[in-house]
């Protein structure tokens, strides 16, 4: 946890320490704005590689730890596929039922049944895999679901979740694990735009990530206010941090 005070003073001090005059006075909101957007960002670098390594989430551990207080627990998100396609066997389930929000999928099991062999574990046999590949794992022995091997395949796609099977078995109940967008991080003392108050809400990522995100923040708000010297000075330690 990352105090919301802490963030907004360090933008402060970074704005100024390298400013040959004083910066132009950022409104609280915006401030607020730039915070939110940058933990989204950091998240994303995390995720998907979008970083100076190309590395992500399953490429680096300690990426999954940055995390780790945003991932879902999957039996705590069980849900029921839903019958969608009897030519590929196909069922579904919607991201959007999935409560903290949905923002990027780990890893899924199944419960299903065949005749009288019930409540069998049914794992995912690769990463998520590309919808346009479906058709062609489907056939491929070493990829297509199989009851008896215990595999299935799992794909995304317009925010629903895709799972196949051999039409042997039936799945009852998918458990996926994923990480969750984080609350929106806030601070009293201005009005939304749909008229409500801010409140006080602190940065959910971990404590020492505050460094790394304050130099996405500040690299943004510097540019906005022409304080060229503390945007460059974000930039490099940007490099520096990945």
């Amino acid at each position: 946890m990352i105090a919301v005070d802490s963030l907004l003073y360090g933008i402060d001090l970074r704005l100024n320490k390298l400013a040959t005059n004083a910066h132009q006075e950022i409104p609280l909101e915006n401030k607020i704005i730039a915070l939110n957007e940058g933990q989204i960002k950091l998240i994303k670098t995390k995720v998907d590689g979008n970083n100076i390594y190309k590395i992500g989430l399953d490429g680096f551990k300690k990426r999954y730890q940055d995390l780790q207080f945003l991932v879902e627990n999957p039996e705590d998100h069980p849900l029921t596929p839903v019958l969608s396609d009897n030519y590929l066997h196909k069922y579904i389930v919607q991201t959007g039922d999935l409560s903290p929000e949905f923002m990027f999928y780990i890893d899924s099991y199944l419960i299903a049944d065949k005749g009288e062999c019930k409540n069998r574990v049914i794992y995912s046999n690769a990463d998520l895999v590309k919808h346009a590949d479906i058709t062609l794992l489907l056939k491929d022995s070493n990829f297509k679901p199989s009851f008896e091997y215990q595999e299935t395949i799992i794909d995304i796609a317009s925010d629903e979740l895709h799972v196949y099977t051999d039409g042997t078995f039936t799945p009852k109940t998918l458990y996926t694990s994923y990480i969750r967008y984080p609350k929106k991080i806030d601070k009293e003392g201005y009005v939304n735009f749909d008229g409500t108050d801010s409140v006080n809400q602190d940065c959910e990522l971990e404590a020492y990530l505050e460094d790394e995100l304050l130099d996405m923040v500040v690299a943004n708000l510097a540019m906005f206010t022409e304080n060229i010297p503390a945007a460059n000075s974000a930039l490099e330690r940007q490099k520096l941090t990945e």
